[in-house]
């Protein structure tokens, strides 16, 4: 196996020019791979691991939306790509990450390609329904049944019950005061959702 091979795609002249053309990439667990304004030169395609993506405001104001598992790649980044334009979110290692980077002018190249048209659409539905999910989220949920959701959304990233996350975190990415995450982290641990130490939040249920 080459070192950039990913058998995602069936139609060997894509998958060849998949390989051809991709770089590898590892970030670390919390490495930033884009920022709010920064122009996108590329398209991640997560290979293992998963990125967190947050909505980020001009004040630096962030809001959790979901995150790209392996497989997957960012709507986000195929948009501003196919439009030039500079990305709106932020995204991060949530866990040591491979993900391979497509050149943004493939995008427009591999249109030529039925399975990647049908791969572009498919991530386009998918996020599609989950931005409708996190807009539900933000309209209909009380703040500690976000809080619970968040946490269970970080956890089944990562695959792991135990996060480590600080309260100052939490707030930032669900856009609350530090005192109201850790007013509603005792909620949550003292209905027998959680348990907390220093810098660690450890889920006892798991739904």
């Amino acid at each position: 196996m080459k070192p950039n091979q990913f058998d995602i795609f069936e139609d060997q002249k894509l998958q060849r020019a998949f390989e051809e053309n991709t770089t590898l990439m590892r970030l670390p667990e919390g490495a930033i791979l884009m920022n709010a304004g920064e122009t996108i030169r590329f398209i991640p395609l997560v290979k293992s691991g998963c990125i967190r993506v947050l909505r980020q405001n001009e004040d630096g104001n962030e809001t959790f939306l979901y995150h790209i598992m392996p497989g997957e790649t960012c709507a986000m980044s195929l948009t501003c790509c196919n439009g030039n334009a500079l990305s709106e979110v932020k995204a991060l290692a949530e866990e040591d990450t491979e993900l391979f980077a497509i050149p943004s002018q493939n995008m427009e190249d591999w249109q030529q390609y039925k399975e990647w048209r049908n791969f572009m659409a498919l991530t386009y539905k998918n996020r599609f329904e989950r931005l409708l999910q996190t807009i539900d989220d933000l309209a209909f949920q009380n703040m500690d049944e976000r809080l619970w959701k968040y946490l269970l959304a970080r956890s089944n990233a990562k695959g792991s019950k135990i996060l480590q996350v600080n309260h100052e975190e939490i707030g930032q990415e669900l856009n609350i005061q530090r005192e109201s995450a850790t007013r509603l982290l005792k909620k949550l641990k003292d209905a027998g959702y959680i348990e907390t130490s220093r810098g660690q939040v450890t889920l006892l249920k798991s739904n």
